[in-house]
């Protein structure tokens, strides 16, 4: 009879058979759950499961967001088109199913909030059968439904909340934080402090156990405001780098035109030259090698977290021609070069804020210029007034096709302004009304005015009801804001009563347009010595005194601390006043408003058709990105003294907003 020899007792081998019977299964890395769970919401790939190849970059980050990664922060400096919104998701939706606890996603705003719930974490919940099966649906009669703003599921709940609002940040012990977009968070929620001080506040019962995670996913704004920046800094700073195809040593792409390089027009033939030893890497060539690229720290160091910069030159979703024809039609303008570094390159922008010299900007002052009339490149034309206790300060700007700009008019109307129907609004309301003189002959309208509504604010709203084509605004700090935002309604009368359909308020985003503004003031022309006026040139008419230029050079960028973080904002210079320079902020963002720098030299020409330009002076050249020259014509017409009862042009004026459609589509 044979004896066979057991290595362990039967108890032993029973207790294994029965212990793996228990034992849950190896739990996969979220980007594995990902690929086997997760259902894309939008793009090309909406409704099919997410596929890692397609992004490679995105699996490491992803997974150090799992519970035994290790890990407890996470950033993510990035451009925009990179595909990291879903990384969010994917963490989101690898926590419901396999380690679900309270967990909160932060979004900037309200409209952030609802895009990102509707267009995305909804649809992937709703068509991965997981979730789906595991959130409850808001239609459960149960009472612990789901609502809009909070996905509840076994062992936890998954809080939608909005970073400028307190109550959101302080209703909950989470213990996961997905923070979206963290440059757009404002500095100081309510005087109640920095809303990731706020957040990180809600997370600690776990520090102790060490479970807590926050990962941190932006698009920077500017260098030395950027929040997305220090924690980039802050961390072990990792960039996407591949082989060379040539010797095999590892790079990663930069926009520098020494490296990647273009034609300065159509067709831009994009390539990249590697630094290491010069092989050429053609643009189809781009994805393939993105894919075999890893993630380099480029800072390690004890206690630094994993940190990551990704953007469009690496991306898959962005061809290098529309990179270069980006950086082209960016063409100098400070504002298109802010969102080109954003959104494209995923860098802050470096934003100058030291305004000229008054004395040097009052030597550009040219004779040719005369008081109230629009010199022949202005085709549009803006109005802006600030107002005051005693008193009102305008601003009337022509813009030209290259963001050059001409002060046809400025001043100070003395007089009361408690009272939108007497007093210093008389004066305005004229001046607002007026038909200027062209240099053609003709008179035209201004196309936008904005008041500001800061001061004195019922009558500011009194004043502008019912009146086309006239804003009332209100500057907006932060560096994300848009130049003109979406208005909000006022529904308070002059007499402090509320009424329906009242006053329209349009938000400005002031602290952009003051860096571009100063920008633009600090470029050299002709007068200087240089061969042309560059794009974005402000000039300057002889009969404007020095009380203009101290007022719009009266501020300068500095770095101040709030609740011990330190930012960079505006701040006005000791003993000076702001006033015009608000006012030609507030010009700057009607033009914008009105596309000034995104019409194309066709749009151009055809409003110099509608605005009467004769066809003889409407050379190609006028038009162009880039104009060499003003043709000679249009130089001296541009001098000529017109009389200010000129020939009414109300057939050729571009009506913006009485219902037709303008030159262009809107």
């Amino acid at each position: 009879m044979m004896k066979v020899t057991l290595k362990r007792s039967a108890l032993a081998v029973l207790a294994a058979v029965v212990a793996a019977g228990v034992m849950p299964e190896d739990q996969l890395m979220p980007s594995a759950w990902a690929e086997t769970n997760l259902h894309v919401p939008d793009g090309p790939k909406a409704g099919s499961l997410w596929d890692a190849s397609l992004t490679p970059y995105i699996r490491e980050p992803l997974d150090m967001m799992a519970t035994d990664s290790g890990v407890n922060e996470v950033a993510v400096r990035k451009s925009a088109q990179t595909g990291f919104t879903i990384m969010i998701i994917a963490a989101a939706g690898h926590m419901i199913d396999t380690e679900p606890c309270r967990a909160m996603i932060v979004q900037p705003t309200t409209g952030a909030l609802s895009d990102f719930n509707k267009d995305k974490l909804s649809v992937s919940i709703e068509t991965s059968p997981v979730l789906k099966r595991k959130v409850r649906p808001q239609t459960s009669r149960d009472g612990d439904a789901s609502t809009t703003t909070s996905k509840r599921y076994a062992g936890g709940s998954l809080t939608l909340a909005i970073a400028n609002s307190a109550a959101d940040l302080r209703s909950k012990t989470i213990k996961k934080a997905y923070l979206d977009e963290v440059d757009e968070y404002p500095d100081d929620l309510d005087g109640q402090g920095d809303p990731l001080a706020m957040i990180e506040a809600r997370q600690e019962s776990f520090l102790m156990s060490g479970e807590w995670l926050r990962a941190y996913v932006s698009t920077p704004t500017v260098k030395g405001a950027s929040k997305i920046d220090d924690l980039f800094d802050a961390g072990d700073q990792r960039y996407w780098c591949m082989p060379c195809p040539g010797c095999g040593n590892e790079f990663r792409f930069v926009f520098d035109r020494k490296h990647f390089r273009f034609n300065d027009a159509y067709p831009y033939e994009a390539h990249y030259v590697t630094p290491c030893c010069g092989t050429i890497v053609e643009a189809h060539e781009k994805v393939s090698l993105m894919r075999k690229g890893r993630w380099v720290p480029l800072a390690a160091r004890p206690g630094a977290y994993p940190s990551y910069h990704f953007d469009a030159l690496s991306s898959p979703f962005v061809p290098w021609d529309k990179i270069a024809s980006r950086f082209i039609s960016a063409n100098g303008d400070p504002l298109k070069l802010k969102a080109f570094h954003n959104l494209t390159l995923g860098l802050a922008y470096e934003m100058k804020g030291d305004a000229p010299d008054h004395v040097r900007l009052m030597e550009r002052r040219s004779e040719v210029l005369k008081r109230g009339h629009i010199p022949a490149q202005g085709l549009i034309l803006t109005g802006a007034a600030d107002i005051q206790g005693a008193g009102i300060w305008y601003s009337i700007r022509a813009y030209a096709s290259d963001r050059q700009s001409y002060v046809v008019d400025a001043g100070y109307i003395a007089g009361d302004t408690d009272d939108p129907h007497a007093g210093a609004f008389l004066k305005l309301e004229e001046i607002r009304t007026k038909k200027w003189p062209d240099a053609f002959g003709k008179t035209r309208e201004i196309d936008l005015f904005a008041v500001d509504s800061g001061f004195r604010s019922h009558v500011v709203y009194t004043w502008v009801r019912g009146k086309m084509r006239t804003f009332a605004v209100k500057g907006l700090d932060g560096w994300s804001r848009p130049a003109l935002g979406q208005p909000s309604k006022v529904d308070i009368d002059f007499r402090g009563e509320r009424v329906r359909g009242g006053a329209m308020v349009w938000g400005v985003g002031t602290w952009s347009l003051k860096g571009a503004f100063y920008a633009d003031l600090r470029k050299e022309g002709m007068a200087a010595g240089q061969p042309v006026d560059p794009p974005g040139f402000i000039h300057f008419g002889t009969w404007m005194d020095e009380v203009y230029f101290r007022q719009i050079t009266s501020e300068y960028l500095g770095t101040v601390k709030v609740k011990g973080r330190v930012k960079r904002q505006w701040v006005p210079r000791a003993g000076e006043e702001n006033h015009l320079l608000d006012c030609e902020i507030y010009n700057n963002a009607l033009a914008d408003y009105l596309g000034v720098s995104r019409m194309t030299p066709q749009e151009w020409g055809r409003l110099a058709a509608m605005r009467g330009v004769p066809e003889s002076v409407r050379s190609p050249d006028l038009f162009a990105p880039e104009p060499l020259v003003v043709s000679t014509a249009v130089a001296e017409m541009a001098s000529v003294e017109m009389s200010s009862d000129g020939r009414d042009d109300d057939d050729h004026a571009v009506d913006w907003f009485d219902g037709g459609s303008s030159f262009w589509d809107r």
